[in-house]
């Protein structure tokens, strides 16, 4: 995990989610053919991402979070950020269980991000959505989580 600065806050927030998700979530079972489905591209945002054929899916998307800020106290700033998690996969079941494979790699680590200064760790909300691209369908799922971080505001009197 890396250490947040109000210097790095966005980076350091989007690399602690991309860490953790890359660590925790490679591949899944299926109950249907082709049996399992590991991802093929972990990236910050979907025009990265060659997805001229099937053997490009699944990608795993982890963008770059949203961090509005507010005065907090007299000395301290709270961020009350957002940050998505995308998969893009061409199987629908594939797709829910990366979903809930994400979902659970958030949940379940809530700790270390709490360590880090990253509090009220929540899934805000989900989404899918498909497309076809060619002869190739998409199946996309999102969940967006909500969190707050706090820091020392710079004085200047």
């Amino acid at each position: 995990m890396v250490e947040i600065t109000k210097s790095t806050i966005k980076s350091a927030i989007w690399r602690n989610f991309y860490d953790r998700i890359k660590d925790q979530i490679t591949s899944v079972t299926l109950s249907i053919s082709p049996g399992s489905q590991t991802i093929q591209t972990y990236a910050s945002s979907y025009s990265d991402v060659n997805f001229s054929s099937k053997d490009n899916f699944p990608i795993l998307l982890i963008n770059t979070p949203k961090v509005p800020q507010e005065q907090f106290t007299f000395g301290k700033t709270q961020v009350n950020g957002t940050i998505d998690i995308e998969v893009y996969c061409t199987n629908s079941q594939a797709a829910d269980k990366f979903s809930d494979a994400i979902n659970n790699a958030i949940e379940t680590y809530k700790g270390d991000f709490a360590a880090l200064g990253i509090h009220m760790l929540e899934l805000d909300s989900t989404d899918d959505d498909f497309a076809e691209n060619g002869n190739i369908k998409v199946h996309m799922r999102r969940s967006r989580f909500s969190f707050n971080y706090k820091f020392s505001r710079t004085g200047a009197y």
